[in-house]
């Protein structure tokens, strides 16, 4: 994937700089609900753009550190303002529930980086994705804002990047899927089965410590209690509290189950779009040309492992924040304990 957005990274730049619209094409969502998100950009020449089944081309937000324009004033009144060394920045809104493809381009004299994230808004919530450089490598953050007790909080967002598949064949930027055959079929099988036996010998998966133990689990129960003085809660209530946590002991030991799912899926697409004669020698490459192209897909998907474990990390870490916030907000902790949970 990531292959596919470097090439196509300057089009962005180029359609936009020929808009008529410095705010883009991209049309805030309307819901009262609308979830709002905050795009930051620390380099120059950067977009915004998003995608969907409609929209395979792209619907652009503006441009942001452009020398040859004004940057985009799209704002929407986000309550957790920006970080003061901001260098440029806008804002939209994105509708609630609703899947979002979201690409994020940078264009410099000696560099182009890319970088897409797949995530689907909360109803009401803001967000924030900043995109830094830093000793010559592009930086991508994704965050939850939120304000609790007058301070404002980020909260890291797992940064997935998963096929946009109804917009295969659409662009170049998503390549047509080549007709599945018997042989296509059993030659993917075997090349994605033979890439992660060796992918696993060498990367083994590093032990999952759970994040609490029983004993650790119950000596935190105790000092929460204490520090709770007169305010008691009932027994229903530390029932769920040790059951969120078993919870987040089961996602925690699945995470490495979940990448690899991720790294199919996306290595599976990948192949889906490669030829049939690159495919026949791709275990065993008879040639440079397609040597070059299984390295050059080992160096991608190393990184996406990478990158999508972190995610999944994340992920196991906010489900546990979001279900330990209900609990609080049922038994309505945080209105009389300030180190209540809150996501």
């Amino acid at each position: 994937m990531l292959h596919f957005l470097r090439i196509f990274s300057a089009l962005s730049l180029v359609s936009l700089l020929s808009a008529c619209s410095v705010n883009g094409s991209y049309p805030d969502a309307t819901e009262p609900d609308a979830a709002k998100l905050r795009f930051i950009s620390n380099t120059q020449n950067s977009t915004l753009d998003f995608f969907d089944a409609q929209n395979c081309a792209g619907r652009t937000t503006g441009i942001l550190n452009n020398f040859l324009m004004a940057d985009t004033k799209r704002r929407v009144g986000m309550i957790v303002p920006p970080p003061e060394k901001a260098r440029g920045l806008l804002e939209v809104k994105l509708a609630p529930g609703k899947p979002v493809f979201m690409r994020i381009n940078t264009n410099g004299g000696n560099y182009v980086c890319a970088k897409a994230i797949s995530f689907t808004p909360q109803a009401g919530k803001e967000y924030e994705v900043t995109f830094d450089m830093a000793e010559g490598s592009c930086i991508t953050t994704f965050q939850r804002l939120l304000r609790f007790n007058g301070k404002d909080q980020r909260i890291p967002q797992p940064m997935f990047e998963t096929p946009l598949q109804a917009c295969a064949g659409s662009t170049p930027m998503f390549p047509k899927q080549i007709a599945q055959t018997p042989k296509r079929t059993a030659l993917i099988n075997t090349i994605v089965d033979t890439n992660v036996q060796v992918f696993k010998m060498m990367n083994p998966d590093t032990p999952v410590q759970p994040p609490s133990t029983p004993e650790s689990l119950e000596e935190q129960i105790a000092k929460r209690k204490a520090a709770m003085g007169s305010f008691t809660l009932p027994e229903a209530y530390w029932t769920e509290y040790r059951q969120n946590f078993a919870l987040l002991n089961e996602e925690a030991a699945a995470q490495e189950t979940r990448t690899m799912e991720f790294y199919k899926e996306v290595y599976r697409y990948r192949l889906s779009v490669t030829e049939d004669a690159v495919l026949e020698q791709w275990l065993n490459p008879t040639d440079n040309i397609t040597r070059d192209r299984v390295a050059a897909n080992d160096k991608v998907m190393t990184a996406y492992y990478t990158n999508t474990r972190k995610s999944v990390m994340v992920e196991v870490i906010n489900h546990h924040l979001a279900r330990m916030s209900q609990l609080d907000q049922r038994f309505d902790v945080c209105a009389r304990f300030d180190k209540c949970w809150h996501y």
